[in-house]
């Protein structure tokens, strides 16, 4: 997949109607990292049902009732008014196929088409459907939702999965704040910081975007049961099967210490966060290798607890700063931001993130079944996306292609420990 750079699109308001402005301006720091990284999120999964053109339409009507923002923000968008049906029909597509053996990992998750129609919302709808009906697990289609990571986030999915809604203006919970000395010195940091990036940006990312996506299902009840036996959370241990199998005894990340970052969430539906949009923050770790993995798991749930008996909100603050810092440069100097500068993956190997469970219930998911896939796309960092079902929890990896040789190690390496 290469990657597409665009100039920045925005609206202004003319009346009632939206043209080409800078519709960016309402975005925090972190939405318009995210659109101008180009990061997608996506949540898929099979249906019992044949859908249509029209039931698609009817979904992605039900989906902007749920979540407005994504019926907003692009060229020619009118304030307060339903998507026509003509730019409706544009973001929703239903393809026939023989069989799903391809599914998920077919899907494009890099957002290519969803960029380059800048005059049309930034999300789309798509399913494939089995042209002799359902096969003999039920599955009669797969369906697929993807949007800008700067308009939906994971806390989103589990919300939409069960048809509620996933407006933004409840259940932000912001941590102690900052205080302003160290607002300032992390202002001063990134004032160093981002033109090294920009340095960085050109001799350290690829050219083109060398990266696809992988998924894997595994049932719920094994993960307990090993985490039960190896005396870890259950967060823990998914981490670390990921980071174990992708450094591939060194060969993967590094023989020393794996460098990550991870998205911090509250299970219980109250979201720390240092944005006034998102609902996670993330988290820097470092990890020792070991050459066992009983060991390496051990370190990741010490570390873990570590880090998150104390305030956790260096990582994201530095970010914001970050970001920010980012964002008046490119304002002031848009020259310099051409190409590879937010592929730029900051010296992190992996990005992890465990979303909130996500459970099947309502119009919007009517019909569809577990495993449910979830996860983000950013053309520039190797991520991974845990989905948990009431069965099965998902693994969702956007990987460079010479790590994708080794996600199949996760299954042999939790099937040896729930042997032993």
């Amino acid at each position: 997949m290469e990657n597409i750079i665009a100039d920045d699109i925005g609206i202004k308001k003319l009346g009632n109607k939206q043209a080409k402005g800078d519709f960016q301006n309402a975005y925090t720091n972190n939405q318009w990292y995210c659109f101008q990284a180009k990061q997608m999120v996506f949540f898929t999964a099979f249906s019992n049902e044949s859908p249509n053109k029209d039931d698609l339409i009817k979904m992605a009507k039900r989906l902007i009732r749920l979540a407005p923002q994504l019926g907003s923000g692009f060229d020619g968008a009118i304030d307060n008014e339903p998507l026509s049906e003509k730019i409706l029909t544009q973001i929703t597509d239903v393809e026939q196929v023989d069989g799903f053996d391809e599914y998920p990992q077919k899907w494009d998750v890099s957002g290519n088409d969803v960029f380059a129609s800048p005059n049309l919302p930034f999300f789309r709808i798509k399913a494939v459907v089995r042209n002799k009906g359902a096969d003999e697990q039920g599955r009669a289609s797969m369906i697929m939702i993807i949007s800008t990571h700067a308009l939906i986030e994971g806390a989103d999915s589990s919300l939409l999965s069960r048809s509620r809604a996933a407006t933004k203006n409840d259940i932000i919970v912001k941590p102690k704040g900052t205080p302003k000395i160290k607002i300032f010195g992390f202002n001063c940091l990134a004032t160093i910081l981002a033109p090294l990036q920009l340095l960085g940006a050109q001799f350290l990312v690829p050219k083109k975007v060398d990266a696809n996506y992988r998924a894997l299902s595994i049932e719920r009840e094994k993960i307990k049961r090993v985490c039960e036996k190896l005396g870890v959370s259950q967060r823990a241990l998914i981490f670390a099967l990921a980071l174990f199998a992708l450094n591939d005894g060194g060969k993967g990340f590094s023989k020393k210490s794996i460098s990550s970052i991870y998205a911090d969430m509250n299970d219980s539906g109250q979201f720390q966060t240092n944005d006034d949009f998102f609902r996670f923050r993330m988290v820097d770790i470092k990890l020792k290798v070991t050459s066992d993995f009983l060991s390496f798991v051990k370190n990741v749930d010490e570390a873990i607890k570590l880090i998150e008996s104390n305030n956790a909100t260096k990582t994201q603050n530095l970010l914001n700063a970050m970001f920010g810092m980012h964002r008046r440069f490119k304002n002031a100097l848009p020259f310099l931001y051409r190409g590879r500068v937010f592929r730029f993956n900051g010296g992190y190997d992996v990005s992890l993130s465990l979303l909130p469970p996500q459970r099947l219930f309502g119009g919007i998911t009517k019909g569809m079944m577990e495993p449910i896939y979830a996860g983000t796309f950013h053309p520039g960092m190797n991520m991974c996306v845990f989905a948990p079902g009431r069965t099965q929890v998902t693994f969702n990896f956007s990987l460079q292609k010479r790590h994708l040789k080794n996600v199949d190690r996760i299954v042999s390496l939790l099937d040896e420990i729930d042997s032993e």
